[in-house]
Parts: C-alpha cells; sequence; structure tokens
C-alpha cells in the first residue's frame, strides 16, 4: 500500500505547490499568530486542500498540521499524515528565502513516507522507508561537509571542533534536513521544542539518504504522541557527524 500512499502524497503535494504558486502571483493577506508566527491565506488555503485529498483517499488515518486544530482523535490511529503547509511563511510573505511544502506519513510513530516539495523550482525530495531518497528522481546521497546550521550562541564552540558555523540561516527547518541529504550541508542543530510538523516531512529523506536525526539528547523522533513536538534536533550527513554534534552539546 505504501507505493499507493506514494502517489497520492507527491500528487497532492504537486496540486498543493500548482494553488500555493497561483495565490502567491494573485497577492495574498496575513497576520500574525498567537504565538508571533506570521499565517497566511495560503498557508490555510493549502491546509485545507491536503487535509481534503488525505482525507478523502485515507479516511481511517489520523491528521497533524501546523494549520489544522489538533485533536486527541490521532492518538489511537496507527497511520498518521502531518503536514505543514508552507514551512518557510516569512521567506514566502517577503519572497527572499526558501520556502516550501511539506508532509510525512507515520505508522505507529515511525516515519515510512516524507516528502518536501518547492514549487518555486519545481523541486521536490521524497524517500520511502528501506527505499533510498531522491530530488526529481535522481538518488541521494549525503556528503562529509564540515558546514553546520547552527544557533548563534553555539558558533565558537562548532568553529572549535573544526565545523564551519552558518547562523541566520534563512533556509526552514524542513529544508534544511533536505539540504543534508542533497549533500549541500553536513550538519544541523535546533535549539528547543520542534514541531512534529517542522521535522516529520524531511527526517525520512535524510536518514534514507544516510543521515542521522535524533533530538538534542540523541534519542530518536517518536511521532503521533499527545505533545506534538521534539525536544530539540540534531541532524546530521553521517554517524560520526552526528557523535560529534553531540558530544558538542553535552558539553556546551
Amino acid at each position: 500500500m505504501l507505493d499507493a500512499d506514494l502517489d497520492l502524497l507527491l500528487d497532492t503535494l504537486r496540486e498543493a505547490g500548482a494553488l500555493a504558486l497561483a495565490m502567491q502571483k494573485a497577492g495574498f493577506a496575513h497576520r500574525k499568530k498567537k504565538d508571533g508566527t506570521f499565517v497566511t491565506d495560503v498557508d490555510e488555503a493549502v491546509d485545507r486542500l491536503l487535509l481534503k485529498r488525505i482525507g478523502a483517499a485515507r479516511p481511517a488515518d489520523g491528521w497533524l498540521s501546523e494549520e489544522s486544530p489538533d485533536s486527541p482523535d490521532r492518538l489511537p490511529k496507527p497511520r498518521l499524515w502531518i503536514a505543514d503547509p508552507i514551512d518557510g511563511t516569512r521567506g514566502f510573505l517577503e519572497a527572499n528565502a526558501p520556502w516550501c511544502i511539506g508532509m510525512a506519513l507515520a505508522i505507529d510513530g515511525e516515519v515510512v513516507l516524507s516528502a518536501t516539495y518547492e514549487p518555486a523550482d519545481n523541486v521536490m525530495c521524497h524517500a520511502m522507508k528501506g527505499g533510498g531518497s531522491f530530488m526529481n528522481g535522481q538518488r541521494l546521497f549525503t556528503a562529509q561537509k564540515t558546514n553546520v546550521i547552527t544557533p548563534k550562541r553555539l558558533k565558537e564552540d562548532l568553529a572549535r571542533k573544526g565545523f564551519t558555523p552558518e547562523s541566520d540561516s534563512p533556509i526552514p527547518l524542513l529544508l534544511r534536513l533536505a539540504s543534508i541529504a542533497r549533500g549541500h550541508h553536513g550538519g544541523a542543530i535546533s535549539i528547543g521544542n520542534k514541531n512534529d510538523w517542522d521535522i516529520a516531512g524531511g527526517h525520512l529523506i535524510l536518514t534514507e539518504a544516510g543521515g542521522v536525526v535524533t533530538d538534542l539528547s540523541g534519542k530518536g523522533m517518536i511521532y503521533n504522541r499527545p505533545e506534538p513536538w521534539q525536544r530539540g534536533l540534531i541532524a546530521a550527513a553521517n554517524p560520526a557527524i552526528h557523535a560529534a554534534l553531540l558530544e558538542l552539546m553535552r558539553t556546551a
């Protein structure tokens, strides 16, 4: 069934991407949410499209999205779709930074399908558990890189360990994972609780390309818990880089 799920996922993201581009061209409204982040009419329209398509095709599955009200109804369901309608809303709003639509399917708490779509550049990255990661049909593999996207306070520590720190990155979290998978970065550290929808869509893309994704303590990600967030993020191109980043976090 995962092959059919993958077709559904990719077709839905392409349709959502076309909608987002059309609304971006036509003009849209935006506002600040209670948490201080921005949301646009496009985020909400894409969210409705994603939920409609997935809900119609897989009515028994659970749903978790940044722009949909969360419900405990998802918890007993073995299959959960996790969506970020627009990751990088500020960049989308200002048209000066990357953005994407991300979605994943988790079964029994583990991501088994994962995809990010950048409509502006028509770049689709996807992965299936055990089947590898791909960008527009081309197999992805991580690379031994020293550049790590990091909070400012870790820059000096990373430099002392031989890494090249990049702070104030305009790349949203899902695309940071995809960038490591594509061989453009060696790793990324993100501090503080991170919502599942900011990680799930890129999680499997990175691990199937050879990388490692954990929380700040080195624990793996479990999805579809009552709290839809993870305790920070360490993402790396390979186990050796991950081990170095994890040790840095333990001593910083």
